[in-house]
């Protein structure tokens, strides 16, 4: 713990407030990961996290029953479960809770009314795990004639998926999967690879998972509706939501 403080410590003169809080959160991280001597201090975690969602699936698809806008909530669930506790969570309790409560913000209509206009979706993945939840939109959308684009990242960084994970839990068998080209938090669009850029321009559709990406993309111009819950007080804030309130949004 001690050699991880002193990595993080030695790049706050690397810091401003011009970067992104996933920018600031991926060098320290980095950092971290070089005083441990390891490239993916998660990797059993994602793993475990990953077959305890699979676990779940059947149960997620039968609360959808080929309702889109259900299948939205089920998504949001993921991002709204802290899955590093999922052993303890009543998920069922948690999906029932979004339904009847819905989203801080809720843009299903302008979701719904863009979704019948685009062929093409990208769908930016969030965490392991998560991904399972996203399976059940992802379905959804394919069922509407719809061909979706699965992002995930390029290098291990936090619990995010990457595509180990993507196609362990069958992310593969409904989407096409690629990767970002990038390792930071989020979707930092300066540091991806010229072939997921034109991914994101031919996209006619962008739904992006978390607090993460949010916070790269919330001042990128696009069709993009992010799907999070407001884990600090500072995304809550700027989305004058309460923190703990999950949003379904678009700033289109």
């Amino acid at each position: 713990m001690e050699a991880v403080r002193r990595a993080a410590e030695a790049l706050l003169d690397r810091f401003s407030l011009a970067l992104t809080p996933a920018e600031v959160s991926t060098y320290a991280l980095w950092a971290a990961y070089e005083a441990l001597g390891c490239s993916d201090p998660f990797e059993e975690e994602k793993r475990h996290y990953n077959q305890l969602a699979l676990g779940m699936y059947p149960r997620l698809k039968g609360m959808v029953r080929g309702r889109l806008s259900a299948a939205v909530k089920v998504a949001a669930a993921g991002n709204i479960i802290d899955l590093g506790i999922l052993d303890s969570v009543d998920i069922e309790g948690t999906i029932k809770e979004i339904f009847a409560e819905g989203f801080a913000i809720d843009h299903l209509d302008a979701f719904l009314e863009r979704l019948d206009r685009a062929e093409r979706i990208l769908y930016l993945a969030d965490n392991a795990g998560e991904i399972v939840f996203d399976r059940v939109l992802v379905e959804e959308l394919r069922r509407h004639g719809k061909r979706v684009i699965f992002a995930v990242k390029e290098a291990p960084i936090l619990n995010d998926a990457t595509l180990e994970d993507a196609l362990a839990v069958g992310i593969g068998e409904v989407a096409e999967v690629v990767r970002t080209g990038s390792g930071q938090v989020g979707t930092n669009l300066s540091d991806c690879s010229p072939e997921f850029l034109k991914e994101f321009k031919a996209a006619d559709l962008i739904i992006s998972k978390g607090q993460g990406n949010f916070e790269t993309l919330s001042e990128v111009e696009g069709p993009i509706f992010f799907i999070l819950k407001a884990k600090c007080s500072e995304v809550a804030t700027e989305l004058r939501v309460k923190q703990g309130e999950a949003v379904f949004l678009t700033r289109m």
